[in-house]
Order: structure tokens, then C-alpha cells, then sequence
């Protein structure tokens, strides 16, 4: 216990200069809190479209009760998130008054970027049942800036006011809350687009055996009534709406011109259907305008929303077809009621009651953006006002039957076998509930093992990243010993000529030696070079070290055209060491009266072949003398170690192989070939 709470307090010590002023702590969520109220969260009306624009954002101010004003357009967000808790932990952010919602998140180690909203494409939203929820997941002691752009279409909302920060715990009671209310909803759209449709396609089927154009007329009402159900749709947790919300703004432009269209089809039925242009002139005038008003209406805005959509504009054309068209309904309803003697009116006048009394209902809410007009209501209107259309159809089908009755015998029949289709209707929405239960149990697992591969992967990536870093801090350490070792030998040369009273030879030495540690000291923090800076270095090297002969040695470089060494990287003296190998103990021993020192640099196979030769006394000869003098060489072998960790830590891969040459008479020189392959 003891042990816990030491911990503990650590934790909290290390965590604390993180979980500064200005920064949202996992310990301050309970429940949801609204962003405003938090304290630590910046506004800025910047118009920056991208994440690169951020840095131009000059101006922010804090959010408080004072800017809770709503907004046009867009606004950005800025705040800090820290999990002071000891066990990974989910920042989960509502908005619930935007149409997108564009997060970028980042820290010292990574950043990422998360896109969602009510108005982008289902395929972006992470809950279907909340499209403006953001979650963001942190580990213990891991924080977090967030640039969060939220963007409303002209006309419509846009408030941080109704922006929160909530627990996972909430987000998770939220979803199967949400949910469970939407799935009543969803068992009634099923139902309703499955009678519609049915009896669509019966009329239709009715209209093509009898060619009666009443049939037609009802059967294209009924279009009307479906391509409605599917425009004025719930969040997507069927198949069918999940089709429906793939063009989210595409529905905005449908959803009054159908309705217009819609209204003038259901006119035109009621007119055939009554027969009142027969013997009702005036009346009969009067809707045949009202029905081409509305036709032209709802083409015009049909035509007006593709070439140019204005959200204020379809609230217009909201408020008047209900505030315009349903009392001009209601008229010629009440005409009807009192000039138009036929059988069948009042299943006619009974189908317009539920009709209007569902659209007087509706007219509280816009169905699609829930913009308030005249109040607000507890039940769904969008159900009322479909009720209201299942109702009506109801009627007038029993219209069209009682018509049909008194021309056909056959109407029990055609009667019984829509009922039965109702029936059949039920049953599928039962199975279509089983169905989406056992479809949010699988996403339920399906996100719980993506989780979890996540996170092996986020521990995988740490790891080779840690990995990459220690070898790099190897590889420098490794250089550090390098240069020492490098100087070390030259101040020794320059010391053997100064000794040997060769001043010239001395100050010539230490003019090259210096130009050639400029060169050194300028790639000493560099892990990697091009082979043409390596083979400058090398040649100053060779200069310098050919002074310290009297007969000097033949040096020849060779370096094939179809080889540009600028693209060739590899790490810094690497070379150096064996070139001075050869020098020092295979050349400077040699009695021969020519000593040569060749480097060639040609293409091999999917590489480059470097070769490091002299014609020197060999490695057996040296290794004898070298007991005597240097015991071994420091620098080979450091020179190795070094090309090993590059191999670990670059694509390139080099090998390199010692030979040694020989003659009749015995050994002749040292050859040593480094393979550079492009990939491992």
C-alpha cells in the first residue's frame, strides 16, 4: 500500500508542470462539461481553411460566456488536453451545432488528424448515432494541442456553445441511449417505406391492366411519399438509410422541391379521383392552376438548388408550404366538402384530414436541420406527419377500392392481399430490429479488436523508434573516438618530420592537415555523407600522407562516368582508416622501388564495388611489424563497428572484404572491397 502511494505521488509530481494553466485534465471531466465553461479553451474567427494557416492565427481569445455569441461561416478552436490519471483515458468532444468538425491533434511524438460531421460523408463518421462526437485517446501523462475548425453552411447553425467535453463513460450511456431511442424510429421508417412501396407498385400494376389514370396519379403519389421517407431520413444505422445519407447535401436540395411535386401529384389524384372535372368548371380551374404553381415551384427550385444552394432560401420555401400551401389546402378542401357530390369524397376528405392534421403537426420542426419555428415538441413530428401519410394513404386506397368495387368484382381479393403485404410488412420490421442488434454487437467486437491491434501497433512503433535513436547515439560515439583517432596519427606524422628536421616538408604537412581538419570538423555531426565528399577528404589524406616520403608512392583514383557520387550516401570516414592501413603498413614498409595505391569505384549488380588496393608487403608482413609499433589498429576497428551501425540504421547495406594479393615470390599487396547494395 505504502508502495502505491509513493508511486502515486510521483506520478502526479511528473504529471503536474505538464497539467499547466490553459489545459484540460482528465481529473476535471465529471460527466460533460461544456467547453466554455472549462476555462482553457481559445476562440479565433480566422478564416484559415488548412492546418498550415494555423500558425498565421495571431488573435485568440478566451472562450468564455462573453464570445458564446453564435458565428457565420467558421471558427477555430484551440485548448490542451492532459491525462493526469494513471491509467489510459478517452477525451471525448460533442459538438452538437456544426455541420463538420475538422480536429488536427498533436505533441512532441506524433500528430493526427479527424474529420467528421452531420454534413460530411457517413464513411467519416466514428459513431453513426453521434456524428459530431471526437474522440481523443491518450495515455497516462500524454497531452496533447488541439486545432478544432467547426463549419456550418450559410444560414445554418453554428454555436460553441453546445460544443462539450465528456467521459467515455458518457459518450458510451449517450450512444445506447441514443440508440434505443432511435430504434423505435427506424422499426416505423422500415414499416412505412415498405407499405408505401408496396402499394405503389400495386396501383402502378393496377394502372397498367386497367389504364385508368387515377391509378397512375395514386401510384406516383405514393413515388412521392417513399422518395420523401427516404430525403427525410434517421441516422444510419440501416442499410438503406446508410445509402440515403452518402450525399448528405444532396438531400437538402431534394427535400422541398419533392415535397412541392409531391403536393401537386396529390391534387391531381384528388381531382381524377372525385372526377370534378366533370361538372365543376370553377373548382376544377381553380386546383389545375394550383397544381401547375406548384409543379413550376418545385422545378424552379429543383433547377435553383443544383446551380446554387442558399440553406435561408429552402427555409422560405419551408415556411411557405406550410404556412401558404396548407390553408390553400384546406379551402379547396372545404370547397370539395360542399360542391363535389360522389361516393367516394369522404374517403378522400377523411385520407386530407390525417394528411394536413400530420402537416400542421410537422410544421413545428424542419425535419432535417430541427429548426425551430413555433415551439418545441417532445415527440418527433417527422412521425406524425408520416402517420399522417400512412393514414391518408390508408383512406384513399379505400377510395380507389370502393371505386374499383363498383367496376370489378375482384376487390376482396386485391383488398386481402394488401393486408396480407401490411402483415408481411410487420414481420420484417421484427426481423429488421433482430438484425441491427446483432449488426451493433459485431461493430461493438469489431472496434474492440481494432483497438487493441492499435495499441500493438502504437508499442511496436515506440519500440523502433527508441531502437533507431540508441543506434544513432552508438554511431556518434563511435565518431567521437574516430576523429581523436584520426588526429592523433596526423599530429604524429607531423611530429616524425619536425624531428627529422624536414621543416618545409613540416609546414607544407601542416597546411593540408589543417585544410583536411576543416573538412573533418564540418561533417562531424553529420550520421551520413555523400561518397564525393568521402573521396575529397581521402585524396587530402593521401596528399598529406605522401610527404612523408622521399620517394613518394603512385596514387590513382578511378571512378567509373555512369557513377555520380553526390547520390551515394555513406557515413563519414569510413574510408579513411584503410587507406591509412594501407599506407602506414603495407606502402611504408615496402622496398619496392614503385608503391602504388589505387581506389576504383565502378557498378556492380544492384550496387557499387569500392576497391581499396596497394601493392604494399601484405598483411602477414605488417602484422609482425605492427606488434612491434602500434599492437593494432584502433581505427579499423572502429571503422567496422561504425559500418555496421549504419547498415542497421539506413536502406543501403555495405559489405566490405579483406584479400590479400600474391605473387611467385610471395605476397604482393592488400586489396579490401566494400559492396554498397541499394537495399538490404
Amino acid at each position: 500500500m505504502r508502495l502505491c502511494l509513493i508511486l502515486l505521488l510521483l506520478f502526479s509530481t511528473l504529471i503536474a508542470p505538464v497539467a499547466a494553466q490553459d489545459t484540460i485534465t482528465m481529473s476535471s471531466i465529471t460527466e460533460s462539461v461544456p467547453l466554455w465553461q472549462t476555462g482553457n479553451v481559445f476562440l479565433s474567427n480566422s478564416k484559415a481553411g488548412n492546418f498550415r494557416d494555423i500558425n498565421s492565427i495571431k488573435y485568440w481569445v478566451r472562450l468564455d460566456s462573453l464570445t458564446l455569441s453564435p458565428h457565420e461561416g467558421s471558427v477555430w478552436l484551440k485548448t490542451t488536453v492532459c491525462n493526469d490519471l494513471i491509467k489510459p483515458s478517452f477525451f471525448d468532444f460533442n459538438f452538437l451545432a456544426a455541420d463538420s468538425i475538422l480536429v488536427f491533434a498533436k505533441n512532441s511524438d506524433t500528430s493526427f488528424v479527424v474529420f467528421t460531421g452531420p454534413y460530411t460523408s457517413v464513411r467519416t463518421w466514428l459513431y453513426p448515432e453521434k456524428p459530431g462526437l471526437v474522440p481523443i485517446f491518450c495515455q497516462p501523462g500524454q497531452s496533447f494541442t488541439l486545432y478544432i475548425r467547426l463549419w456550418s453552411d450559410k444560414g445554418r447553425t453554428l454555436s460553441v456553445k453546445q460544443a462539450f467535453v465528456q467521459t467515455r463513460r458518457r459518450s458510451l450511456d449517450d450512444s445506447v441511449e441514443s440508440f434505443r431511442n432511435f430504434v423505435g424510429r427506424i422499426e416505423f421508417n422500415g414499416f412505412f417505406l415498405g407499405a408505401v412501396t408496396f402499394a405503389m407498385l400495386f396501383f402502378l400494376f393496377i394502372f397498367i391492366k386497367v389504364r385508368e389514370p387515377v391509378f397512375l396519379l395514386y401510384g406516383l403519389y405514393l413515388l412521392g411519399a417513399a422518395m420523401y421517407a427516404v430525403i427525410v431520413k434517421t441516422l444510419p444505422y440501416s442499410f438503406l438509410a446508410k445509402i440515403a445519407y452518402l450525399n448528405y447535401p444532396l438531400t437538402y436540395k431534394l427535400g422541398e422541391p419533392v415535397q412541392y411535386i409531391f403536393f401537386a401529384v396529390y391534387m391531381a389524384f384528388g381531382k381524377s379521383l372525385l372526377d370534378i372535372e366533370h361538372g365543376y368548371g370553377l373548382l376544377n380551374k381553380v386546383i389545375r392552376y394550383f397544381i401547375i404553381a406548384l409543379l413550376g415551384s418545385g422545378l424552379l427550385l429543383l433547377a435553383y438548388n443544383f446551380y446554387h444552394f442558399d440553406y435561408q432560401l429552402q427555409k422560405q420555401a419551408f415556411i411557405l408550404s406550410r404556412i401558404v400551401i396548407l390553408p390553400i389546402a384546406i379551402i379547396l378542401l372545404i370547397w370539395i366538402t360542399i360542391s363535389v357530390n360522389n361516393p367516394v369524397k369522404w374517403f378522400f376528405i377523411s385520407g386530407s384530414f390525417f394528411f394536413i392534421a400530420g402537416g400542421l403537426l410537422a410544421v413545428m420542426v424542419d425535419p432535417k436541420s430541427r429548426h425551430l419555428f413555433f415551439g418545441e415538441l417532445n415527440a418527433n413530428p417527422i412521425i406524425f406527419f408520416k402517420t399522417g401519410i400512412l393514414l391518408e394513404s390508408l383512406c384513399f386506397a379505400m377510395a380507389l377500392g370502393y371505386k374499383i368495387r363498383t367496376a370489378q368484382i375482384e376487390k376482396n381479393k386485391a383488398s386481402k392481399a394488401y393486408i396480407d403485404q401490411l402483415e408481411l410488412n410487420k414481420e420484417m420490421a421484427a426481423s429488421e430490429k433482430i438484425r441491427l442488434e446483432k449488426m451493433v454487437n459485431e461493430r461493438t467486437e469489431e472496434i474492440v479488436e481494432k483497438n487493441r491491434v492499435i495499441e500493438q501497433q502504437r508499442q511496436v512503433q515506440i519500440q523502433s523508434t527508441f531502437d533507431k535513436q540508441l543506434s544513432e547515439m552508438e554511431m556518434t560515439a563511435l565518431r567521437s573516438q574516430m576523429n581523436p583517432h584520426f588526429i592523433f596519427n596526423s599530429l604524429n606524422s607531423i611530429r616524425y618530420q619536425i624531428l627529422s628536421k624536414d621543416y618545409d616538408n613540416a609546414a607544407t604537412y601542416l597546411t593540408r592537415f589543417s585544410k583536411l581538419l576543416r573538412f573533418i570538423l564540418q561533417n562531424s555531426r553529420e550520421n551520413i555523407i555523400s561518397l564525393s565528399e568521402e573521396i575529397e577528404m581521402n585524396m587530402l589524406y593521401v596528399q598529406l600522407e605522401s610527404l612523408r616520403f622521399s620517394q613518394g608512392f603512385k596514387f590513382n583514383l578511378t571512378i567509373s562516368e555512369k557513377i555520380d557520387l553526390s547520390e551515394i550516401m555513406v557515413p563519414p570516414m569510413f574510408l579513411q582508416p584503410y587507406v591509412e592501413n594501407a599506407v602506414k603498413h603495407g606502402l611504408v614498409p615496402s622496398k619496392k622501388a614503385v608503391k602504388e595505391l589505387l581506389i576504383d569505384i565502378s557498378p556492380f549488380d544492384d550496387g557499387y564495388c569500392i576497391i581499396v588496393e596497394d601493392n604494399g608487403i601484405g598483411r602477414k608482413a605488417a602484422s609482425s611489424q605492427t606488434m612491434l609499433y602500434d599492437k593494432k589498429s584502433l581505427g579499423m576497428q572502429i571503422a567496422r563497428e561504425r559500418i555496421e551501425l549504419f547498415n542497421i540504421n539506413y536502406q543501403p547495406f555495405i559489405d566490405v572484404l579483406v584479400e590479400d594479393l600474391y605473387e611467385q615470390q610471395g605476397a604482393c599487396g592488400t586489396r579490401i572491397t566494400f559492396t554498397y547494395k541499394d537495399s538490404k
